[in-house]
């Protein structure tokens, strides 16, 4: 239900924000790479992606990152692979003109690695959404700051969680972004 209500909240919020773009904005390629930190023990989380923003402020990219590192639960490590492709929106206001960047974003998700299928194949479908701020305090750098919640259709963690049927978590991230 909470996924329904974030979901429903960001579509809402979409067209009123879309009105303070920028008609001089061009299409562009920006990378990341970040840490940071899980919820519900899942410990240090890093990674990179890329993205293809066009001019409107709609893009599309792709992320690798771990999440779980040094973390362990019942004795058992919580080291997962998390892949993933992604639509996104940013919103250019006018005031702050190129300096700093909000997004929205959302995706697929493939969790990898140990004990995340019981089926043995080692994966697991699922799908992520959050948003955050790109700042940029130089022409082509600048730090990012986001969140993201994953969530998965199988279970992750078996042996750390034998009970739980699903297990979900948030990643609070912060990151080099360079355009």
């Amino acid at each position: 239900m909470k996924e329904l209500i974030a979901t429903a909240a960001l579509l809402f919020m979409v067209p009123t924000l879309a009105l303070a773009q920028d008609a001089d904005r061009h299409s562009q390629g920006l990378g990341y790479v970040f840490l940071g930190v899980g919820t519900r023990q899942m410990g240090l989380t890093g990674g990179f992606g890329g993205e293809y923003i066009d001019k409107s402020g709609l893009g599309v990219g792709a992320e690798l990152a771990t999440a779980g590192w040094e973390t362990s639960a019942n004795g058992n490590p919580n080291w997962i692979g998390l892949g993933s492709a992604d639509l996104s929106y940013h919103f250019f206001p006018k005031k702050i003109r190129g300096h700093a960047a909000p997004f929205v974003t959302g995706g697929c998700t493939l969790f990898f690695g140990q004990d995340t299928d019981t089926a043995g194949g080692n994966v697991t479908h699922g799908f992520n959404v959050g948003g955050g701020v790109d700042i940029f305090a130089a022409k082509h750098a600048g730090v990012r700051f986001d969140v993201r919640y994953n969530a998965h259709g199988g279970r992750i963690l078996w042996a750390s969680y034998p009970n739980l049927a699903q297990f979900s978590f948030v990643a609070f991230r912060i990151g080099l972004t360079f355009r």
